[in-house]
């Protein structure tokens, strides 16, 4: 299947999980078992987020990004946390790091999340309930 076939399939899939509501529910739970089984089997350790000097860096305790594909800013001082962000890169298409996902920045975070902007050259294209919200 090609890139266009691809998207297609994951666009109508959506459009009937839009319209079958117990079937969107259905898999969101399945996700959230398979997260939970994630963290209670550490399969994808969260050990940079869970240090202390960056807990209070994360907006949901319970969201952490996963070490092996979390984005890393570069460092502005000689604190390791300066390279914290919630932040997790998810593989595309076109590579291991098409796309980054985060959390809404805290005021003490606000920051960081344009420093990771600027630096990994951020586009956002963002939706709510099917809605643009910002582009």
């Amino acid at each position: 299947m090609d890139q266009r076939e691809i998207l297609q399939k994951f666009l109508d899939e959506a459009q009937n999980k839009k319209s079958n509501k117990e079937e969107f529910a259905n898999e969101f739970l399945k996700l959230k078992k398979q997260s939970t089984k994630y963290k209670a089997e550490k399969t994808y350790p969260t050990t940079v987020a869970e240090r202390p000097e960056n807990i209070k860096k994360n907006r949901y305790k319970d969201i952490l990004p996963y070490d092996h594909s979390r984005v890393e800013l570069s460092l502005i001082t000689s604190d390791e946390d300066s390279s914290y962000i919630n932040a997790n890169f998810i593989k595309g298409v076109y590579g291991p790091k098409a796309y980054i996902a985060t959390q809404g920045p805290l005021s003490t975070t606000v920051l960081d999340f344009w420093r990771m902007i600027w630096e990994y050259s951020v586009l956002c294209r963002l939706w709510k309930d099917w809605c643009y919200l910002c582009y």
